[in-house]
């Protein structure tokens, strides 16, 4: 009886230290995607252009079933990220730092996520180590502080395949319809995360037998219709012209698509050695030394698994399905590589390394070594966060430009147009917007005067002849007013040449 109690009073204490860790790396992870996120909030074009969109579903009730465009393919993705941002853009009275925190929010969640997944692949060590390094790892921290449709990628790839794990091992439909669903709205977030459907096929069918892998995959596409159905409602009803298109890009191959190598093994190394600094840092040696110690020490994990228990756990399998079809689908992409293009993949570094750094730790020769590794880590990481210096206040900047731009025109109609390298204007659109002084499009109608933003800083602002549509579409012009904003941002105000006047009250033809 006493040695009963004494067992379970030191369970009692595990399971109390195993929530205070939790909760410890959550508040990291809270403050470092939190602290000074208005100052670190990237608001140009591209979130400019969303807050627009849900502004008017908010307001005008302008509600829609496509998403932003594709950054290459010609095609678009669905909404779900638009739907996302309602309630955190109306909560926050129009702010666009609202969807950034809402990214934020599903960054803490994914940190939990995560710890779940391993504990339930692995154990609670290899679960704290992964949460650990994820919630401070510098790329994934960057990537959830700013409101971007590819920001949310990893909490639902994640769930999709830790969903998909948990059908296969309990056979239960609500599983399988969670999976399913959550592929469907991480495919809205980008296009990429299509690679986590061929996870998903190839993991139900190694581990299902052949009566149930087509009950398992019609569940699954049960849940993936109920995930992507307003995406999937839009095709339906214009004749699948996204599908078509992404079907049309995918099997033309050319530049696009296609192995990068025919040597598989530098083709899966190199797509997780990209990955491993998507998410750490560009660090050379360090990273390809971090990569191939996780690699030996999962798979010595996975061997010892697969030796006590007859075969490989089913965790572990979807994880290793994962591990491969993921790198291989993203090295069938030939195009330029970016950081955010491996979102479907992030977790994947911190897994692997957390189970490696378990597998350490039972050792006692290895336990000193593992500790401070992942306490180098850690530090490292804490060390290489942006928020130790001072952001760009991107969000007030374009506030405050926009408030000139309003001083500019007095308060009569204006045109409006945006001279920058690599940026439109839908950012300084939508402070105008929202402040009740929206520019009159130049294809609707000339005004008698044009607001010209110069962003480069680095070269004059000259608009006048400028062959921009915005500028040229106005007609010859004179400038009667001039501005500045910090950090050097110029504002211009335009007015018709005597030559010109006859173009006032006209729309303007796209290219006139």
């Amino acid at each position: 009886m006493e040695r009963h109690r004494k067992t379970l009073t030191a369970a009692i204490r595990a399971h109390k230290t195993e929530i205070l860790a939790v909760i410890l790396i959550l508040l990291v992870a809270a403050f470092l995607r939190l602290y000074k996120i208005r100052e670190f909030v990237i608001f140009l074009g591209d979130e400019g252009r969303d807050a627009l969109v849900v502004k008017r579903m908010i307001v005008d009730h302008k509600f829609t079933l496509l998403g932003p465009t594709a950054s290459v393919g010609g095609f678009y993705l669905g909404p779900v990220f638009y739907y996302f941002m309602i309630p955190f853009l109306w909560l926050f009275a129009f702010d666009p730092v609202g969807p950034a925190v809402m990214v934020a929010l599903i960054g803490i969640a994914t940190v939990g996520l995560l710890y779940w997944v391993v504990r339930s692949w692995a154990n609670p060590i290899a679960a704290g180590i992964a949460a650990a390094l994820y919630a401070t790892a510098p790329g994934v921290v960057s990537a959830s502080r700013s409101s971007w449709n590819p920001n949310i990628m990893p909490f639902f790839a994640l769930l999709s395949v830790f969903a998909l794990s948990k059908a296969l091992s309990k056979n239960r439909t609500i599983w399988y319809l969670i999976a399913g669903a959550a592929y469907g709205i991480l495919i809205q977030s980008h296009y990429l995360g299509l690679v986590i459907g061929p996870v998903l096929a190839v993991a139900t069918l190694i581990t299902l037998p052949v009566k149930r892998w087509l009950k398992a995959a019609l569940l699954e596409f049960s849940g993936f219709i109920i995930g992507a159905s307003m995406f999937l409602a839009f095709e339906v009803r214009h004749n699948f012209p996204n599908t078509r298109t992404i079907i049309e890009f995918v099997s033309r191959g050319g530049d696009t698509t296609g192995p990068r190598s025919w040597n598989l093994f530098w083709l899966f190394y190199e797509m997780l050695r990209r990955n491993f600094e998507s998410v750490l840092l560009p660090m050379g040696l360090l990273i390809k030394g971090l990569l191939l110690v996780s690699l030996v020490g999962f798979l010595l994990y996975a061997y010892r698994q697969r030796t006590e228990k007859k075969r490989l756990p089913i965790g572990l399998t979807t994880f290793l399905v994962w591990l491969v079809v993921g790198a291989f689908g993203i090295g069938a992409y030939k195009g330029q590589l970016y950081p955010h293009y491996f979102g479907f993949l992030f977790p994947l570094p911190f897994i692997l390394m957390g189970i490696t750094g378990a597998v350490m730790y039972q050792y006692k020769k290895g336990r000193k070594v593992a500790v401070l590794m992942i306490f180098a880590l850690v530090v490292l990481n804490l060390s290489n966060q942006k928020i130790w210096v001072q952001g760009s206040n991107l969000v007030d900047q374009t506030k405050n430009v926009s408030q000139k731009i309003i001083e500019v025109a007095d308060g009569k109609p204006f045109n409006f147009a945006l001279i920058a390298n690599g940026n439109s204007d839908h950012a300084y659109r939508y402070f105008l917007e929202i402040t009740g002084q929206k520019p009159t499009p130049l294809e609707e109608e000339v005004t008698e005067q044009l607001v010209v933003v110069c962003e480069n800083l680095d070269a004059p602002c000259e608009p006048l002849g400028h062959p921009l549509w915005e500028v040229a579409g106005f007609g010859r012009a004179e400038v009667v007013q001039e501005a500045s904003v910090h950090p050097g941002i110029k504002i211009v105000g335009l007015r018709h040449h005597e030559s010109s006047l006859e173009l006032i009250g006209k729309p303007a033809p796209k290219g006139g």
